[in-house]
């Protein structure tokens, strides 16, 4: 029964065919209201358990919808539940780091061309001091407005008419060595070449935040592994997301219901002066990518990314092979060289996780855990094998 069930999600998600096809708000695309925000990961069990870089960032999402004059007053409702919260993946969306999203806020609509399914992205701000983590300040609200105001549209009325295939531009950049999880920078060029319309200071923007194609990537991703969603029997993972507190999964046979471990520490390559003692624990919705077999998953593909992570390429090309193991399927879309004649994997099987014993690898951003420095670092983490253990056991009893 499971071989057969993970067959049929598996070409669930491989026939999706993600495009961008327009820009719209939160409030429109995800209803959601005032006095309400998104946040990466599953829910929180208490207001109280938020750690304080996410806690900011909702905080800042607050003063800028206009819900509050300060930082500290935000704050305040939100520990006091006068802000409602929602995890991410639950309205539609996802978005990395603290992963806030606001009702004013732009999103990027994200079709599946190919049949059913609309996610939408989130438009990432530039910078290491950035919303997303935790910083919220005149230079940071001058941000958000622009990629509202200018890039939005920008980009809204330079898309194709037919709307813009992603995945292809994923292959692209993953051909050029992007693992489309830290480093997106090929993903960006082909993103930008597609769109000739573009006036040329958005363009200039996007060739200096190359990190902003990420959130198409990880929409794009998860509105193809929402296609094996509620598929009974199946082991395939739909969902990989982190809020600063636990890691958690989904899995196809068992829906929307979240198994949790506690997230763990990235380790890897510090901006100077910064350390470990400083990271905030692995948090945001962008191990979506790995879910899809992108990011850690394709370590061996990416010998850029290992650099600036600070991780031998003997170890990065490894710890790429032993991932693809994981995945009962081949990418047909993605194809670099580096990963030879086994391609890339698709369709993560959380039964041989469990097997394996084998923790997934995720490439992630690090924040600073005082929620006011901002983005310090890239490392490795990994969906702790915990949150695989407990998918397996739900599928073996039904539930």
């Amino acid at each position: 029964m499971s071989a057969e069930a993970n067959a049929r999600a598996l070409g669930l998600i491989e026939a999706a065919e993600p495009v961008l096809t327009g820009v719209t708000t939160a409030r429109e695309a995800l209803q959601l209201d005032d006095l309400e925000l998104g946040h990466a990961g599953p829910p929180f069990e208490t207001p109280d358990a938020i750690p304080r870089l996410v806690l900011n960032a909702l905080a800042g999402a607050a003063v800028h919808e206009g819900w509050t004059n300060s930082v500290e007053s935000a704050r305040q409702k939100i520990l006091d539940g006068a802000i409602r919260l929602h995890s991410n993946h639950d309205l539609g969306t996802v978005s990395p780091m603290a992963g806030v999203v606001r009702p004013s806020q732009k999103l990027m609509r994200v079709e599946n061309r190919a049949g059913a399914g609309v996610v939408y992205a989130t438009l990432a701000e530039s910078g290491r001091r950035a919303l997303r983590f935790g910083v919220y300040d005149e230079a940071s609200a001058a941000g958000l407005r622009w990629v509202d105001d200018v890039l939005a549209e920008a980009l809204a009325a330079a898309l194709p008419a037919e709307g813009l295939p992603v995945f292809p531009l994923v292959a692209d950049g993953v051909a050029l060595g992007d693992d489309v999880h830290q480093r997106n920078i090929g993903g960006m060029m082909a993103f930008i070449r597609a769109l000739p319309a573009l006036d040329d200071p958005c363009r200039a923007w996007l060739f200096a935040n190359p990190q902003h194609f990420l959130n198409y990537a990880m929409a794009a991703a998860k509105l193809a592994l929402d296609r094996a969603d509620g598929v009974p029997g199946s082991s395939i993972v739909t969902a990989i997301s982190r809020n600063g507190v636990h890691c958690g999964i989904r899995v196809a046979g068992t829906g929307k219901r979240w198994f949790t471990a506690k997230a763990v520490l990235p380790v890897g390559g510090f901006f100077a002066p910064f350390t470990i003692d400083d990271a905030q624990a692995d948090l945001g919705d962008s191990a979506i990518v790995e879910a899809y077999g992108l990011g850690g998953a394709i370590a061996h593909a990416s010998p850029e990314i290992a650099r600036t992570m600070g991780r031998d390429w003997d170890e990065a090309t490894d710890a790429g092979r032993v991932m693809r193991q994981l995945y009962i399927g081949k990418n047909p879309v993605i194809a670099p060289a580096l990963c030879g004649e086994p391609g890339v994997g698709l369709g993560l099987d959380a039964r041989r996780v469990v097997e394996a014993g084998q923790p997934v690898r995720i490439h992630t951003g690090i924040g600073h855990k005082d929620g006011q420095s901002g983005w310090i670092g890239v490392g490795v983490a990994e969906a702790p094998l915990a949150c695989f253990s407990a998918a397996v056991q739900a599928l073996g009893e039904g539930s």
